[in-house]
């Protein structure tokens, strides 16, 4: 990258009007000059294209579209990002708040090999946390070996930044597939993907929150079969990605397979038993963990 690299801040709307206002302040407060903030907005049925537009007439560097008709996140995320043109992006929630040197601290940490760069992030409520800190039994990601996230992705969107010439990889996105996971688990086979190991996206849980949300009224049944099927779109993209290793590519067909056979089956050993082997690669997200708690984990993947 140049020694001063531009930065694209993308941001996707969508009846965000209660939330992104907030937002919008403390990325246009950022301490590291923005070369754009593009928001492209999927159709919001309430205030928010009004507000977009009243925060764009103040600050020449907010760029607004808005979707004639809802054409969905993916979609809509896609062509947002694709639009951007600076050497960085940073991908933005509508609700969240950013701490004003996220940009600047990170540019400045981001080691050259690296596609991707992320930071950490916290929930919060109506208040921020007094404790500002990452959570004592999460490990995130970093490195080279994907394979750590096949189970669990700790890439959040909101608190990436990617190098612009790298996206052509990830392109283009799928409905079934999330766009962090992919591009984190892509990042880690092309040079690796890096974590900034401090809070500086604050994440608003609230019940309109969709990736909060998610999930929430399906039984636990349900929960174990969208999980799996989760796993299986998304190994089998994984499949796909440019330089990944041989045994890798192996590794995620083992994977897809068997989760895709264990949707038929109550309890299904083969998995247990690939997963179990694999414990220290497949749960290496887990901190504080003991021989009985992988067991307990390698159990719960593979019950329907």
């Amino acid at each position: 990258m140049p020694e001063r690299p531009t930065v694209s801040v993308v941001m996707c709307t969508f009846n965000g009007a209660l939330f992104v206002e907030e937002q919008l302040r403390s990325v246009i407060s950022q301490t590291y000059p923005l070369n754009e903030l593009l928001i492209f907005d999927d159709a919001s049925t309430d205030g928010t294209p009004t507000i977009l537009h009243q925060f764009a007439a103040n600050h020449p560097s907010v760029k607004v579209n808005i979707n004639p008709q809802n054409i969905g996140f993916t979609q809509n995320f896609e062509q947002a990002v694709k639009a951007a043109s600076g050497d960085v992006i940073a991908i933005c929630d509508q609700d969240d708040i950013w701490v004003e040197c996220k940009i600047e601290k990170m540019l400045a940490a981001w080691r050259p090999e690296s596609p991707l760069i992320y930071c950490g992030a916290l929930l919060f409520s109506t208040t921020f946390p007094k404790n500002i800190s990452m959570h004592p039994l999460y490990r995130q990601f970093e490195g080279t070996d994907a394979r750590k996230i096949f189970l669990r992705n700790t890439v959040s969107g909101h608190a990436l930044m990617i190098k612009k010439k790298f996206l052509p990889l990830v392109f283009p996105f799928k409905e079934d597939v999330m766009y962090d996971w992919m591009m984190a688990v892509t990042a880690a086979y092309n040079g690796g993907v890096q974590f900034y190991p401090e809070v500086l996206v604050f994440q608003r849980e609230h019940s309109k929150n969709a990736t909060l949300e998610s999930g929430k009224n399906l039984t636990e049944t349900q929960r174990r079969k969208a999980y799996k099927e989760q796993v299986i779109a998304h190994c089998r993209a994984f499949q796909q990605i440019p330089q990944i290793p041989e045994d890798q590519r192996k590794f995620a067909e083992t994977m897809t397979a068997l989760f895709q056979q264990s949707l038929s089956h109550s309890f299904y050993s083969p998995l247990y038993n690939f997963v179990f082997k694999h414990r220290l690669i497949l749960f290496s997200y887990k901190r504080k963990a003991g021989f009985l708690s992988y067991l307990k984990h390698s159990f719960k993947r593979t019950l329907n």
